[in-house]
């Protein structure tokens, strides 16, 4: 699918869309199941506008609130809607392709759904040199090529060496199918330096791997995915 979204025209508000333990990525798509009625509101709203949901995470304790609005993590990241089919009974199944890290600058209307002014977030590319990007990229390809064979089992895992990904969104979707927690998941959305994130991925892969070699029995990851488009089906 080829998306092209030019962003210099935004409006700089978007509205929330807020998960428990589903973070997503830019250039990643995310298949969501749209059924309150306060975000059948926001679905109507944002196809009649700029087509555009920030998704956002959902902090600890929410259960408590979530009929209000429970707080949320401050940086989300902005997608927008590139396919979207709306059932008989009022409900409806989007994908959301990810474009940008934002962090909430104000929530400008709080019901009967969030409608936020975001600040764009730009990747940090700072103390990494061209020639260090490619040999992080090398790295981080052989070790997920490595953990592909420890853990596939019965899953599949989406081709990464082909898809010729900047740094920033290889390492963003290594993280998304590696079965992660979710707090980790949401420093790596709000990690903008792509050092840092590469670092901290590497350091996991690693783990993962000698956990892999020391018990052939561990379950596989908890976020398998069946191919590149559709990476989190939580």
């Amino acid at each position: 699918m080829n998306i092209d979204v030019q962003l210099k025209d935004f409006s700089g508000k978007a509205p929330i869309f807020p998960l428990p333990n589903v973070v997503q990525f830019p250039q990643t798509m995310l298949p969501l199941h749209i059924f309150e009625k306060r975000y059948r509101a926001m679905l109507k709203d944002a196809l009649l506008g700029e087509k555009m949901i920030a998704m956002g995470v959902l902090k600890p304790g929410w259960e408590e609130k979530y009929s209000g609005n429970p707080d949320i993590y401050s940086t989300v990241c902005l997608g927008t809607i590139v396919q979207h089919e709306t059932l008989a009974d009022g409900r409806s199944n989007i994908i959301l392709y990810g474009l940008r890290r934002a962090r909430v600058k104000n929530i400008v209307s709080p019901r009967p759904y969030r409608m936020a002014e975001v600040e764009l977030l730009e990747e940090d590319l700072t103390g990494l040199s061209e020639k260090d990007g490619v040999i992080l990229n090398q790295t981080l390809l052989e070790l997920y090529g490595e953990f592909v064979v420890e853990y596939a089992g019965g899953s599949n895992f989406p081709t990464l060496s082909d898809a010729n990904l900047p740094l920033g969104a290889l390492i963003d979707a290594i993280g998304s199918v590696v079965g992660l927690p979710t707090d980790e998941l949401v420093y790596m959305l709000e990690e903008t330096r792509v050092a840092a994130r590469g670092e901290f991925i590497q350091r996991k892969l690693h783990e993962k791997l000698r956990r892999g070699h020391a018990s052939r029995r561990d379950p596989a990851p908890h976020q398998m995915i069946s191919n590149f488009g559709r990476i989190h089906l939580n």
